[in-house]
């Protein structure tokens, strides 16, 4: 205990003198310590007796005191040499290791670059809960506003309708096809009205929900383009599933009617050369259901309201083929791409992911087959069912696939999310586009 009070305060006495001295007389010290302990030590070896020397070194505590004694006087040393090191500016003769300037340079960048980012972070403001109140009012406020004028455009569309209907059936000029697809697209909106309405006035907030699980229940008039598009890719695959089903089964090969066709000449197979020929009778309830998928219809209910359903829709389909090749040509073909992506997804033709050039070609070989050529225009309904089948192009879909599985990976909060910026952005254009049209008209009036 003696021993280390000792050596705590011979080191707290040598670092005060050290402090208090100046730094260029360290050396001096240094040497002058180290000349005054040989002084005496030499000193005492020669005054002492060999009796006193003996009785020192023989007792133990005389001893323990000499050593604590020389490693204070060393510890007093390496302090003082460390203090003058330190104080000495670096010599001429001493190099002086510098550090690249290429490394100061980069190293500064990055802490500068550093404190822009910091104060970037920090600068950004967080919302409030105000103001994250008005966004959401303001996003509600589009979101209804762009369903509210879908359903203006419903009764809007019903005068036309009216006006077409009330020509016709004074004995005016006939229907046209694009007269006709009015018809049927406004007479499948009324049938959706008053389910919309009902989730549009009471469940607003489900109506992103409804657009994302259950897009069949809107009307075609509040469906946006990036959902229709998706709406597609989804009976797309459904269709070339079904497509490839039927074919692999043995009962169905013998019933797809292949056109055989040579340089001059079409031809049906036997089990379609007879008009009257119902070939749909020899499908199963199963198979029936998977032609249904083919024409993105309805499969539900028992084997009787299926084929109910695709009768209907064959009719419509030799209805709108007569409309289409009016004169004998192809005139009547929708030249706009989703018009002739709903026309090939409407005959069970490949719709989504092709060129608009081969879907306009689908439709002039589908239109050949069945109203032009002499030997396969008479070709019964139930045949025309079974004709995707040998004309379906099931090539590159792979990328149909992909992009539909990345979008349902995608988790539901994103997908309402994509939902509602999509609509305020549509509903952003048709405002402008109106502002536009007004300041248009305005600057026409001024001029007159």
């Amino acid at each position: 205990m003696q021993a280390s009070g000792v050596l705590r305060a011979a080191a707290q006495c040598s670092r005060s003198a050290t402090a208090r001295r100046a730094p260029a007389m360290a050396t001096a010290r240094i040497q002058h310590s180290t000349y005054s302990a040989s002084v005496w030590s030499r000193s005492a070896s020669r005054t002492s007796s060999p009796a006193l020397a003996a009785a020192s070194y023989s007792s133990p505590l005389l001893r323990r005191r000499e050593l604590l004694v020389g490693a204070v006087r060393m510890l007093h040393q390496s302090n003082a040499l460390a203090e003058s090191r330190k104080s000495t500016p670096p010599s001429a003769s001493q190099p002086v290791k510098s550090v690249p300037p290429t490394i100061k340079t980069t190293s500064t960048e990055l802490n500068k670059q550093s404190d822009t980012e910091t104060a970037v972070t920090d600068a950004k403001p967080t919302k409030s809960l105000t103001e994250r109140a008005k966004e959401l009012w303001a996003t509600a406020k589009y979101l209804f506003k762009f369903y509210f004028n879908g359903v203006k455009q419903i009764w809007a569309n019903r005068k036309a309708v009216q006006v077409v209907q009330q020509r016709v059936a004074a004995g005016g000029s006939a229907l046209t096809r694009e007269e006709s697809q009015l018809i049927r697209t406004h007479q499948a909106d009324m049938r959706k009205l008053p389910l919309f309405l009902f989730i549009l006035l009471i469940l607003e907030e489900a109506l992103p929900l409804v657009v994302i699980w259950a897009p069949s229940l809107l009307p075609s008039t509040c469906i946006l383009p990036n959902q229709l598009t998706k709406i597609r890719m989804g009976d797309e695959v459904k269709r070339a599933d079904a497509v490839k089903q039927l074919k692999e089964s043995e009962a169905v090969k013998e019933l797809i009617p292949v056109v055989k066709t040579s340089s001059k000449t079409l031809s049906l197979t036997p089990a379609h050369a007879a008009e009257d020929e119902d070939v749909l009778k020899q499908l199963s309830s199963e198979e029936l259901a998977k032609v249904a998928k083919i024409f993105s219809l309805a499969t539900w209910g028992g084997a009787g309201m299926v084929r109910r359903r695709l009768d209907a829709h064959m009719a419509y389909l030799r209805e709108d083929d007569a409309l289409m090749a009016i004169d004998a040509g192809a005139g009547a073909i929708p030249q706009h791409a989703d018009a002739l992506a709903k026309a090939c997804g409407e005959r069970g033709l490949r719709c989504s992911g092709i060129e608009h050039l081969d879907m306009f070609e689908s439709i002039r070989t589908w239109l050949r087959y069945t109203t032009r050529h002499p030997s396969t225009r008479q070709i019964s309904n139930a045949s025309v069912a079974l004709l995707p089948l040998q004309m379906y192009d099931a090539s590159a879909l792979s990328e149909v696939k992909s992009s539909l599985e990345a979008e349902s990976a995608r988790g539901l909060i994103d997908k309402t999310k994509d939902v509602l910026r999509e609509v305020v952005e549509e509903e952003k254009k048709v405002i402008n586009r109106d502002e536009r049209s007004k300041q248009e008209s305005i600057s026409k009036q001024h001029q007159r």
